[in-house]
Formats: C-alpha cells, structure tokens, sequence
C-alpha cells in the first residue's frame, strides 16, 4: 500500500467511525500570508479563523470518544517502552490517565479536532515539523512514521523533545502528541 491509499483508507474510516468531515491534504489557512501548514490528515470541526471558536465542540468529542483516546494512549507509551507488560496494572492505568488528561487538556486552540501527519522518505528535520504541525494544529496530534525507520525516528524526536524539557531547555511541547505506527493506527480504527 503507498502512502496516498493509506491516507484514503484513513480518511474513509475516519469519516465512518467518527461521523466528521475529514479532509486529505488539508491547508491550515493562515491571515496575512503567513505560512500555512498542509495537514496529511485533518478531521472537523475546522476552526479556520479563530481556533478557540470550536474548543467546547473539540472537548465534547474528545470526552465522546474517550475510549479511542484511551486504547491510542495506551499504544503510544508502549511504543515508547514507558509501560511495558510487566507494569503493574494501577501504574499503567495511572500512565494512561496522565497522559488522557494532557490530550484533552492542551491544546484549546486547535484549527481541527485530529491532525495526522503521515512520512516516509524525509528528512529527520521535516518529521520535526511533521509532528510539530500535528500537534500545533490538532487538539489532538497523530504523528504516523510509513515504514519502521521513520516510526522509530519519531519515536526518538519524542524523546528528544521530553529530554530537553527535563533538562530546562527550551522545547516543543508534546503533552498532545501520539506516536503511533500505521499499522496500529488502522488496527485501532478497524476495532472502534
């Protein structure tokens, strides 16, 4: 599968499972030429001029489909090793709470509800801006490496960033990103 049938493919079972207007190629339009980020994926409400105009209907689907959140949660600190299957079940359901309460409570200016960004051949420099483009835009923020290289890049670029953070350097603030694999993102799709 290439990549623009994924994208088609997510987008069609986006559209199904959530009952929101999902666009492929989204453009963030931006006042006074700024630069407007292209989205791979965006699903509505679409917040176009002012983000803070669908924040109410952003959270009501956030908490409607809270369960979704919780299983991509759950995969996106596996990923990461944070939790792992020997984590005692009130720890990683303590992880898992945290980590729900950041999506959900971050980014209250988003221009759509999801933003997903999908690489392939790029650079280390352009999955930065991918997954700060996904978090920035999205009230909630998918980054999605295509092939096992770039997954683990992303998964990397995460670290980074909560390094620098946990160093007292200036970062990029990941509490409304998740790193998960396209496989797993359509697995979690397909089960909803």
């Amino acid at each position: 599968m290439t990549v623009s049938e994924y994208q088609l493919l997510l987008q069609s079972e986006f559209e199904h499972r959530f009952e929101l207007e999902t666009k492929n190629e989204w453009s963030s339009k931006m006042k006074h030429g700024l630069y407007a980020p292209r989205l791979d994926i965006a699903l509505g409400p679409f917040a176009i001029e002012d983000g803070n105009q669908k924040t109410e209907e952003h959270l009501d689907l956030f908490n409607g489909h809270k369960s979704f959140f919780e299983q991509l949660t759950e995969i996106h600190l596996e990923n990461l090793q944070i939790i792992t299957s020997q984590t005692l079940p009130e720890y990683r359901n303590d992880l898992v709470s945290r980590k729900l309460h950041d999506l959900e409570h971050t980014n209250y200016n988003g221009r759509c509800f999801i933003a997903i960004e999908i690489e392939n051949n790029v650079s280390r420099k352009h999955l930065m801006g991918g997954a700060i483009n996904a978090s920035t835009l999205g009230k909630v923020g998918i980054a999605i490496g295509f092939n096992e290289t770039k997954h683990r890049a992303f998964l990397n670029l995460y670290r980074y960033f909560e390094f620098l953070y946990d160093v007292g350097k200036p970062t990029f603030n990941t509490s409304n990103l998740l790193i998960i694999s396209k496989d797993q993102l359509l697995d979690c799709l397909m089960a909803y």
